[in-house]
């Protein structure tokens, strides 16, 4: 068995939208994930905004990393998604509506909203 984790953080920096904590928030669940439930830290892909080293948290870019985490899983294995940035809802994009007749979505850095149908 494999335990994977993709960790997103967004703080916006000078969008307008700017965040103070997204970042702090999956620095800690890296820990988290390490330490406590014994994940590799090989296998937690970390993205955030504030860092020019790490992969940038645009939809396209977590759309891939998140295929790509399910491609290299088999069945037992764990894969673990976080988000921490803004989020909010929009227009349903699919035919099946929600009780508030709105899709919930999160905000990557590039402000694009993604759903579960993203």
């Amino acid at each position: 068995m494999v335990k994977r984790a993709v960790l997103v953080g967004c703080n916006y920096p000078g969008t307008g939208y700017d965040l103070f904590g997204c970042v702090n928030d999956v620095t800690n669940m890296r820990k988290v994930l390490t330490d406590i439930y014994g994940f590799h830290k090989r296998n937690v892909l970390f993205m955030v905004d504030t860092d020019p080293t790490s992969i940038r948290p645009t939809g396209g870019n977590i759309a891939k990393v998140l295929e790509d985490a399910i491609k290299a899983s088999k069945a037992g294995d764990i894969l673990y998604f976080h988000f921490s940035g803004h989020g909010g809802q929009i227009p349903p994009e699919s035919g099946c509506r929600e009780d508030d007749g709105a899709d919930e979505c999160i905000y990557p850095t590039d402000l694009n909203p993604m759903t579960g149908m993203s």
